[in-house]
Protein backbone atom coordinates (compact mmCIF):
# COMPACT_ATOMS: atom_id res chain seq x y z
CA UNK A 1 0.00 0.00 0.00
CA UNK A 2 1.58 3.98 -1.17
CA UNK A 3 1.05 5.83 2.09
CA UNK A 4 2.67 8.81 -0.03
CA UNK A 5 0.38 12.02 0.24
CA UNK A 6 0.02 13.33 -3.17
CA UNK A 7 1.84 16.65 -3.83
CA UNK A 8 -1.23 18.33 -4.77
CA UNK A 9 -3.18 18.60 -1.18
CA UNK A 10 -0.30 20.91 0.19
CA UNK A 11 -0.70 23.23 -2.16
CA UNK A 12 -1.19 26.99 -1.24
CA UNK A 13 -3.46 29.93 -2.61
CA UNK A 14 -2.19 31.33 -5.76
CA UNK A 15 -1.49 34.79 -6.08
CA UNK A 16 -4.78 35.68 -8.36
CA UNK A 17 -6.82 34.19 -5.61
CA UNK A 18 -4.51 36.56 -2.68
CA UNK A 19 -5.28 39.08 -5.03
CA UNK A 20 -9.26 38.55 -5.61
CA UNK A 21 -9.08 38.51 -1.62
CA UNK A 22 -7.24 41.46 -0.69
CA UNK A 23 -9.74 43.15 -2.76
CA UNK A 24 -12.92 41.53 -1.75
CA UNK A 25 -11.49 42.70 2.35
CA UNK A 26 -10.66 45.72 0.86
CA UNK A 27 -14.03 46.68 -0.21
CA UNK A 28 -15.46 45.25 2.53
CA UNK A 29 -13.23 47.35 5.21
CA UNK A 30 -13.99 50.75 2.84
CA UNK A 31 -17.75 50.00 3.39
CA UNK A 32 -17.52 49.79 7.34
CA UNK A 33 -15.25 53.15 7.24
CA UNK A 34 -17.93 54.59 5.21
CA UNK A 35 -20.46 53.39 7.46
CA UNK A 36 -18.65 54.47 10.63
CA UNK A 37 -18.05 58.25 9.16
CA UNK A 38 -21.86 58.19 8.54
CA UNK A 39 -22.69 57.22 11.68
CA UNK A 40 -19.67 59.73 13.29
CA UNK A 41 -21.48 62.66 11.12
CA UNK A 42 -25.01 61.91 12.12
CA UNK A 43 -23.89 61.72 15.83
CA UNK A 44 -21.89 64.82 16.18
CA UNK A 45 -25.33 66.44 14.19
CA UNK A 46 -27.97 64.91 16.59
CA UNK A 47 -25.23 65.54 19.53
CA UNK A 48 -24.72 69.21 18.24
CA UNK A 49 -28.52 69.72 17.70
CA UNK A 50 -29.56 68.28 21.39
CA UNK A 51 -26.81 70.88 23.23
CA UNK A 52 -28.10 73.55 21.11
CA UNK A 53 -32.12 72.87 21.82
CA UNK A 54 -30.98 72.15 26.02
CA UNK A 55 -28.41 75.62 26.13
CA UNK A 56 -31.17 77.81 24.35
CA UNK A 57 -33.84 76.15 26.91
CA UNK A 58 -31.62 77.31 29.83
CA UNK A 59 -30.63 80.55 28.43
CA UNK A 60 -34.30 81.91 28.27
CA UNK A 61 -34.99 79.73 31.46
CA UNK A 62 -32.22 82.36 33.11
CA UNK A 63 -33.39 85.55 31.44
CA UNK A 64 -37.28 84.63 31.88
CA UNK A 65 -36.80 83.96 35.89
CA UNK A 66 -35.34 87.70 36.58
CA UNK A 67 -36.61 89.70 33.71
CA UNK A 68 -39.78 88.65 34.92
CA UNK A 69 -38.90 90.55 38.46
CA UNK A 70 -37.40 94.18 37.12
CA UNK A 71 -39.24 96.72 38.91
CA UNK A 72 -40.88 94.63 41.82
CA UNK A 73 -40.19 97.17 44.65
CA UNK A 74 -43.01 94.82 47.34
CA UNK A 75 -46.51 95.24 47.41
CA UNK A 76 -46.76 98.06 44.72
CA UNK A 77 -45.07 98.62 41.55
CA UNK A 78 -42.19 100.61 40.51
CA UNK A 79 -44.40 102.18 37.99
CA UNK A 80 -47.32 103.35 40.76
CA UNK A 81 -44.87 104.31 43.58
CA UNK A 82 -43.06 106.89 40.94
CA UNK A 83 -46.61 108.42 39.47
CA UNK A 84 -46.54 111.99 40.70
CA UNK A 85 -49.97 111.52 42.23
CA UNK A 86 -48.23 108.84 44.83
CA UNK A 87 -45.30 111.25 46.10
CA UNK A 88 -45.25 113.38 48.93
CA UNK A 89 -42.51 115.04 50.83
CA UNK A 90 -42.63 112.79 53.44
CA UNK A 91 -43.21 109.84 51.20
CA UNK A 92 -41.00 109.39 48.51
CA UNK A 93 -41.29 107.58 45.61
CA UNK A 94 -38.31 105.29 47.12
CA UNK A 95 -36.18 105.75 50.06
CA UNK A 96 -32.05 105.18 48.81
CA UNK A 97 -29.74 105.43 51.34
CA UNK A 98 -26.67 105.52 48.79
CA UNK A 99 -28.45 109.28 48.39
CA UNK A 100 -27.51 112.77 50.80
CA UNK A 101 -30.68 113.65 52.47
CA UNK A 102 -30.52 116.71 49.69
CA UNK A 103 -30.25 114.30 46.69
CA UNK A 104 -33.22 112.53 48.12
CA UNK A 105 -35.31 115.29 48.56
CA UNK A 106 -34.42 117.04 45.07
CA UNK A 107 -35.25 112.96 44.10
CA UNK A 108 -31.89 113.06 42.00
CA UNK A 109 -31.54 109.24 41.93
CA UNK A 110 -29.03 109.79 39.05
CA UNK A 111 -26.81 110.24 41.91
CA UNK A 112 -26.27 106.99 43.20
CA UNK A 113 -23.68 104.48 42.07
CA UNK A 114 -25.48 102.82 38.69
CA UNK A 115 -25.64 99.31 40.06
CA UNK A 116 -27.59 100.50 42.86
CA UNK A 117 -29.92 102.26 40.86
CA UNK A 118 -33.23 101.09 41.70
CA UNK A 119 -35.31 103.86 40.54
CA UNK A 120 -34.60 102.05 37.32
CA UNK A 121 -35.46 98.75 37.40
CA UNK A 122 -34.50 97.43 33.78
CA UNK A 123 -32.04 99.23 31.49
CA UNK A 124 -31.07 97.74 27.88
CA UNK A 125 -28.59 99.08 25.25
CA UNK A 126 -28.64 97.96 21.48
CA UNK A 127 -25.13 96.46 19.86
CA UNK A 128 -24.36 98.67 16.93
CA UNK A 129 -23.70 96.83 14.23
CA UNK A 130 -20.08 95.88 13.66
CA UNK A 131 -19.38 97.48 16.93
CA UNK A 132 -19.90 100.62 15.40
CA UNK A 133 -22.45 101.33 12.93
CA UNK A 134 -26.21 102.00 13.46
CA UNK A 135 -28.23 100.00 16.50
CA UNK A 136 -29.28 96.68 15.95
CA UNK A 137 -33.12 96.03 15.28
CA UNK A 138 -35.82 94.78 13.02
CA UNK A 139 -34.38 95.40 9.16
CA UNK A 140 -30.63 95.51 10.29
CA UNK A 141 -27.87 92.79 9.17
CA UNK A 142 -25.26 91.24 11.38
CA UNK A 143 -22.30 88.90 10.45
CA UNK A 144 -21.37 86.49 13.36
CA UNK A 145 -17.55 85.48 13.16
CA UNK A 146 -16.66 81.77 13.85
CA UNK A 147 -13.67 82.97 16.82
CA UNK A 148 -15.89 85.92 18.26
CA UNK A 149 -15.23 89.30 18.79
CA UNK A 150 -15.01 91.40 21.65
CA UNK A 151 -16.49 95.11 21.94
CA UNK A 152 -14.12 97.36 21.30
CA UNK A 153 -15.34 99.78 23.98
CA UNK A 154 -18.56 101.23 25.89
CA UNK A 155 -19.63 102.80 22.40
CA UNK A 156 -20.41 100.01 20.66
CA UNK A 157 -24.12 100.13 22.01
CA UNK A 158 -26.59 102.47 22.41
CA UNK A 159 -27.27 103.72 24.21
CA UNK A 160 -23.73 103.25 25.19
CA UNK A 161 -22.52 101.70 28.15
CA UNK A 162 -21.01 103.31 31.24
CA UNK A 163 -16.89 103.00 31.82
CA UNK A 164 -17.73 100.75 34.76
CA UNK A 165 -20.41 98.51 33.58
CA UNK A 166 -17.77 97.95 30.50
CA UNK A 167 -14.85 97.22 32.71
CA UNK A 168 -17.20 95.15 34.83
CA UNK A 169 -17.97 92.60 31.59
CA UNK A 170 -15.90 89.71 31.15
CA UNK A 171 -14.88 90.33 27.55
CA UNK A 172 -18.53 90.95 26.14
CA UNK A 173 -18.75 90.38 22.45
CA UNK A 174 -20.32 92.93 19.59
CA UNK A 175 -23.28 92.89 17.76
CA UNK A 176 -25.08 91.61 21.36
CA UNK A 177 -27.22 93.18 23.13
CA UNK A 178 -27.00 94.01 27.02
CA UNK A 179 -29.89 93.44 29.38
CA UNK A 180 -30.05 95.44 33.22
CA UNK A 181 -32.33 94.55 35.66
CA UNK A 182 -32.89 95.60 39.32
CA UNK A 183 -35.48 94.51 41.79
CA UNK A 184 -36.24 93.15 45.17
CA UNK A 185 -36.11 89.35 45.25
CA UNK A 186 -39.58 87.44 44.72
CA UNK A 187 -39.54 86.39 48.55
CA UNK A 188 -38.81 88.11 51.83
CA UNK A 189 -39.00 87.91 55.63
CA UNK A 190 -41.88 89.63 57.85
CA UNK A 191 -40.45 92.60 59.79
CA UNK A 192 -41.29 92.42 63.15
CA UNK A 193 -40.26 95.42 63.89
CA UNK A 194 -38.46 98.79 63.00
CA UNK A 195 -36.75 101.34 65.11
CA UNK A 196 -35.33 104.37 62.87
CA UNK A 197 -32.22 106.64 63.96
CA UNK A 198 -28.66 106.14 63.59
CA UNK A 199 -28.25 102.87 63.53
CA UNK A 200 -31.62 102.48 62.43
CA UNK A 201 -32.62 98.72 63.80
CA UNK A 202 -34.75 96.30 61.38
CA UNK A 203 -36.48 93.22 63.28
CA UNK A 204 -37.40 90.40 60.85
CA UNK A 205 -39.19 86.69 61.16
CA UNK A 206 -36.03 84.23 62.21
CA UNK A 207 -37.68 81.08 60.68
CA UNK A 208 -37.79 83.32 57.14
CA UNK A 209 -34.08 84.75 57.41
CA UNK A 210 -33.28 81.57 55.23
CA UNK A 211 -35.16 83.57 52.35
CA UNK A 212 -32.71 86.64 52.57
CA UNK A 213 -29.57 84.15 52.29
CA UNK A 214 -30.31 81.83 49.40
CA UNK A 215 -28.09 82.10 47.24
CA UNK A 216 -25.83 84.68 49.03
CA UNK A 217 -24.05 83.79 51.78
CA UNK A 218 -23.61 87.60 53.65
CA UNK A 219 -26.08 89.72 51.73
CA UNK A 220 -25.55 93.29 52.83
CA UNK A 221 -27.87 94.77 49.76
CA UNK A 222 -31.56 94.74 50.85
CA UNK A 223 -34.91 96.69 50.42
CA UNK A 224 -38.10 97.21 52.97
CA UNK A 225 -41.69 97.92 51.58
CA UNK A 226 -45.17 97.47 52.87
CA UNK A 227 -48.23 98.94 50.79
CA UNK A 228 -47.09 102.64 51.26
CA UNK A 229 -43.25 103.12 51.76
CA UNK A 230 -40.41 101.57 49.86
CA UNK A 231 -36.76 101.84 51.05
CA UNK A 232 -33.65 100.44 49.31
CA UNK A 233 -30.06 100.36 51.61
CA UNK A 234 -27.21 98.67 53.00
CA UNK A 235 -26.84 97.01 56.10
CA UNK A 236 -23.95 97.63 58.19
CA UNK A 237 -24.21 94.42 60.10
CA UNK A 238 -26.74 91.74 60.26
CA UNK A 239 -27.54 89.12 62.64
CA UNK A 240 -29.87 86.41 60.59
CA UNK A 241 -29.74 84.11 63.56
CA UNK A 242 -31.14 86.26 65.83
CA UNK A 243 -33.46 88.08 62.98
CA UNK A 244 -32.27 91.82 63.04
CA UNK A 245 -30.23 94.44 60.42
CA UNK A 246 -28.83 97.87 61.53
CA UNK A 247 -28.07 100.79 59.25
CA UNK A 248 -25.81 103.59 59.85
CA UNK A 249 -25.55 106.76 58.53
CA UNK A 250 -21.83 107.23 56.56
CA UNK A 251 -21.17 103.85 56.47
CA UNK A 252 -20.15 101.40 53.38
CA UNK A 253 -22.29 103.12 50.58
CA UNK A 254 -24.90 104.49 52.93
CA UNK A 255 -25.06 108.56 52.77
CA UNK A 256 -28.16 108.69 54.90
CA UNK A 257 -30.02 106.10 56.98
CA UNK A 258 -33.40 105.27 57.90
CA UNK A 259 -33.94 108.13 60.08
CA UNK A 260 -37.68 107.70 60.62
CA UNK A 261 -39.33 109.90 57.36
CA UNK A 262 -40.78 106.38 56.45
CA UNK A 263 -43.08 104.90 58.59
CA UNK A 264 -43.29 100.60 57.95
CA UNK A 265 -46.06 99.35 59.42
CA UNK A 266 -45.47 96.17 61.44
CA UNK A 267 -47.46 93.14 59.61
CA UNK A 268 -47.58 94.34 56.05
CA UNK A 269 -43.64 95.55 55.86
CA UNK A 270 -41.57 92.97 53.96
CA UNK A 271 -37.32 93.25 54.03
CA UNK A 272 -36.54 92.11 51.05
CA UNK A 273 -33.01 90.98 49.40
CA UNK A 274 -32.32 93.80 46.90
CA UNK A 275 -30.80 92.09 43.53
CA UNK A 276 -29.00 93.81 40.60
CA UNK A 277 -27.79 92.02 37.98
CA UNK A 278 -26.59 92.29 33.74
CA UNK A 279 -27.47 89.65 31.23
CA UNK A 280 -24.85 89.54 28.12
CA UNK A 281 -22.42 87.37 25.65
CA UNK A 282 -18.62 87.43 26.34
CA UNK A 283 -15.91 85.27 25.67
CA UNK A 284 -15.20 82.35 28.09
CA UNK A 285 -11.92 80.99 28.82
CA UNK A 286 -11.68 78.86 25.80
CA UNK A 287 -12.51 81.42 23.43
CA UNK A 288 -16.08 80.67 22.93
CA UNK A 289 -19.37 82.54 23.22
CA UNK A 290 -21.28 82.32 26.11
CA UNK A 291 -24.51 83.75 28.10
CA UNK A 292 -23.19 85.42 31.16
CA UNK A 293 -24.82 87.39 34.13
CA UNK A 294 -22.85 90.06 36.10
CA UNK A 295 -23.83 89.92 40.11
CA UNK A 296 -23.32 93.27 41.84
CA UNK A 297 -22.85 91.91 45.59
CA UNK A 298 -22.86 94.14 48.44
CA UNK A 299 -21.78 92.70 52.22
CA UNK A 300 -22.16 94.68 55.07
CA UNK A 301 -20.64 97.34 55.99
CA UNK A 302 -18.52 97.40 52.58
CA UNK A 303 -17.20 100.38 50.40
CA UNK A 304 -18.24 99.43 47.39
CA UNK A 305 -20.47 96.74 45.27
CA UNK A 306 -18.83 93.80 44.30
CA UNK A 307 -19.01 92.86 40.81
CA UNK A 308 -19.08 88.84 39.98
CA UNK A 309 -19.34 87.28 36.25
CA UNK A 310 -21.43 83.98 36.04
CA UNK A 311 -21.04 81.90 33.28
CA UNK A 312 -24.35 80.14 32.72
CA UNK A 313 -24.68 78.87 29.13
CA UNK A 314 -21.72 78.20 26.70
CA UNK A 315 -22.80 78.74 22.87
CA UNK A 316 -25.03 81.50 23.04
CA UNK A 317 -23.88 83.96 20.21
CA UNK A 318 -25.76 87.14 20.25
CA UNK A 319 -28.83 88.34 21.90
CA UNK A 320 -31.42 90.95 20.66
CA UNK A 321 -33.80 92.37 22.70
CA UNK A 322 -37.16 94.68 21.96
CA UNK A 323 -39.48 96.46 24.21
CA UNK A 324 -42.73 96.22 24.62
CA UNK A 325 -44.29 99.73 26.36
CA UNK A 326 -47.54 100.96 27.60
CA UNK A 327 -49.68 103.00 25.82
CA UNK A 328 -49.24 106.10 27.92
CA UNK A 329 -45.87 107.14 27.95
CA UNK A 330 -46.09 110.25 29.68
CA UNK A 331 -44.62 110.40 33.25
CA UNK A 332 -47.96 112.44 34.77
CA UNK A 333 -49.90 110.07 33.08
CA UNK A 334 -50.69 106.32 35.25
CA UNK A 335 -49.88 103.18 32.55
CA UNK A 336 -52.94 101.52 31.20
CA UNK A 337 -51.10 98.10 30.98
CA UNK A 338 -51.33 97.63 27.93
CA UNK A 339 -48.58 97.29 25.22
CA UNK A 340 -48.93 99.69 22.60
CA UNK A 341 -45.90 99.70 20.31
CA UNK A 342 -42.44 97.30 20.69
CA UNK A 343 -39.17 98.79 19.78
CA UNK A 344 -35.51 98.93 20.61
CA UNK A 345 -33.93 100.56 23.18
CA UNK A 346 -32.65 103.66 22.17
CA UNK A 347 -36.40 104.36 20.58
CA UNK A 348 -38.06 104.01 23.64
CA UNK A 349 -40.02 107.67 25.08
CA UNK A 350 -40.31 109.89 25.99
CA UNK A 351 -36.41 110.52 25.14
CA UNK A 352 -35.56 112.82 27.17
CA UNK A 353 -36.54 110.82 30.45
CA UNK A 354 -35.46 107.93 29.87
CA UNK A 355 -36.29 106.76 33.76
CA UNK A 356 -39.82 107.17 32.35
CA UNK A 357 -39.46 105.28 29.35
CA UNK A 358 -37.92 102.29 31.20
CA UNK A 359 -40.49 101.91 34.17
CA UNK A 360 -43.49 102.03 30.89
CA UNK A 361 -42.10 98.78 29.64
CA UNK A 362 -44.18 95.93 30.11
CA UNK A 363 -42.95 93.26 28.14
CA UNK A 364 -39.27 92.07 26.68
CA UNK A 365 -38.93 90.27 23.68
CA UNK A 366 -35.90 87.63 23.72
CA UNK A 367 -34.32 86.67 20.10
CA UNK A 368 -30.99 83.94 20.61
CA UNK A 369 -28.81 82.73 18.48
CA UNK A 370 -26.92 79.60 19.74
CA UNK A 371 -24.53 77.68 18.77
CA UNK A 372 -23.75 73.69 18.54
CA UNK A 373 -20.16 73.28 20.89
CA UNK A 374 -18.53 71.19 17.89
CA UNK A 375 -18.24 71.18 14.23
CA UNK A 376 -19.73 68.46 12.75
CA UNK A 377 -17.97 66.19 10.72
CA UNK A 378 -19.91 66.95 7.44
CA UNK A 379 -20.16 70.65 6.26
CA UNK A 380 -23.17 72.38 6.95
CA UNK A 381 -25.63 74.51 4.67
CA UNK A 382 -24.87 77.79 5.94
CA UNK A 383 -28.36 79.98 5.32
CA UNK A 384 -29.00 83.48 7.71
CA UNK A 385 -31.39 83.22 10.89
CA UNK A 386 -33.77 85.80 11.71
CA UNK A 387 -33.68 87.15 15.47
CA UNK A 388 -36.53 89.20 16.06
CA UNK A 389 -36.69 90.69 12.58
CA UNK A 390 -32.52 90.86 12.81
CA UNK A 391 -31.02 89.28 9.77
CA UNK A 392 -28.00 86.95 11.54
CA UNK A 393 -25.35 85.51 8.77
CA UNK A 394 -23.44 82.99 10.32
CA UNK A 395 -19.85 81.59 9.61
CA UNK A 396 -19.44 78.88 7.42
CA UNK A 397 -17.82 76.67 10.42
CA UNK A 398 -20.19 73.78 10.08
CA UNK A 399 -21.43 73.96 13.55
CA UNK A 400 -25.40 73.84 13.89
CA UNK A 401 -27.40 76.69 14.45
CA UNK A 402 -30.63 77.93 15.08
CA UNK A 403 -32.75 81.29 16.89
CA UNK A 404 -34.82 80.84 20.11
CA UNK A 405 -37.28 84.00 20.99
CA UNK A 406 -39.99 84.26 23.86
CA UNK A 407 -42.36 87.17 24.52
CA UNK A 408 -41.63 87.97 28.57
CA UNK A 409 -43.98 90.00 30.46
CA UNK A 410 -42.70 91.76 33.60
CA UNK A 411 -44.73 90.44 36.67
CA UNK A 412 -45.46 93.31 38.64
CA UNK A 413 -46.54 95.69 35.34
CA UNK A 414 -49.44 93.36 34.13
CA UNK A 415 -52.41 95.08 33.90
CA UNK A 416 -54.55 95.99 36.83
CA UNK A 417 -51.34 96.22 38.93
Amino acid sequence: MNNLRSPYRSAGLSLIELMIALVISSLLVLGLVEVFAASRSAYQLSTGLARVQENGRFALDFMQRDIRMAGHLGCVNDQARFLPGNVTPSRPALASTFLTAAQQLAENYAAAPESLRFDVGMQGHDAKIGGGGTATGSGSTITLATVPVKAADATAWEPALSAGLFANLNNPVQNSDVIVLRYFAPTGAQMTAFTPGDPATLNFSVPQSKRLTEGVTNPGLFGITDCMNAAVFQATTTNMAGGSLTVNVDTGVNKSGLLGIQSFVQGQAVIYRAESVVYYVGINADSNPALYRLRYTLTPGAAAPIATNEELVEGVESIQLQYGQDSRTAANEPPTGNIGSSVIASALLPAADPATAWRRVGLVQVGLVARSPEPAAATQAVAPLSALGVTVTPPNDSRYRTVYEDSIALRNRLFGN
